[in-house]
Formats: C-alpha cells, sequence, structure tokens
C-alpha cells in the first residue's frame, strides 16, 4: 500500500488518558496557552534553560532568533514581567548603577523545557 494514496486515512494518534477537568474551569489547554502564550515567552523560556541571563542577552538573543526582526524594550519587558508574575522566571535586581538585573528559570519554568523542546522537534519534522 501507497503510504501517499490519498483515499488512504492517517493513522490515528496515540490519545492521552482523559483529563477530567472540574465544573467551571478552564480547559487545560487554554489555561496553557494564557500561561505561556505571547510573542516571545516560549522563546525566553529556552534561552534561560541554561542558567541566569541578563536583559541585554535575552534582547539580542530574540533578536536573533527572529532573524534580526526589532524587539522593543516595552514588549520585552511585558513579557519578562508576565513570565514573573506567573511563577516560571524569577528575577534578581543588584543595588548598583548601572542598573544590574538577571534573570532565571524557576522550578516551575524548568518543568516546560521538555515540552518546548518536543515543540521544536516537532517543528523541525524531526521525530524525537
Amino acid at each position: 500500500m501507497n503510504k501517499n494514496a490519498p483515499d488512504q486515512e492517517p493513522p490515528p494518534v496515540p490519545s492521552a488518558p482523559v483529563l477530567r477537568r472540574k465544573p467551571g474551569a478552564l480547559c487545560p489547554i487554554i489555561s496553557f496557552n494564557r500561561t505561556v502564550g505571547g510573542k516571545y515567552k516560549l522563546r525566553i523560556l529556552y534561552e534561560l534553560k541554561t542558567g541566569v541571563a541578563r536583559y541585554g542577552q535575552l534582547r539580542k538573543a530574540l533578536i536573533e532568533a527572529t532573524l534580526e526582526k526589532t524587539i522593543t524594550g516595552r514588549v520585552l519587558s511585558r513579557e519578562l514581567k508576565e513570565l514573573q508574575e506567573r511563577g516560571l522566571i524569577s528575577r534578581r535586581q543588584y543595588p548598583v548603577v548601572p542598573p544590574k538585573v538577571e534573570y532565571r528559570l524557576t522550578d516551575r519554568g524548568r518543568t516546560l523545557i521538555p515540552i518546548i523542546e518536543s515543540m521544536m522537534y516537532w517543528t523541525l519534522g524531526v521525530p524525537r
């Protein structure tokens, strides 16, 4: 049989166990999207997987990742603030001039790295 035959149906996707949500609770997929959805949040989390990064390092990495597209300071600051509010990254500010701020993943943020990597493999069409 030809795998690419138009009359053949694709193989079924293995299903995860059915997760029951509490009545009135938000769908887990929508909740996930609200938590990490945004213009650059997933990329920021991925950049922090190797350790601490400063604001300028994150901005430079995002510019490189978007093929030199400009990242405004306002947008980056908002994304970082939202990630921090959601408990995915921590921010440490040092009392020096000029200001020195470092960002790192929290334990909760670190749990997202395998998910982000799976998304990257899927996007590239690379089996994992």
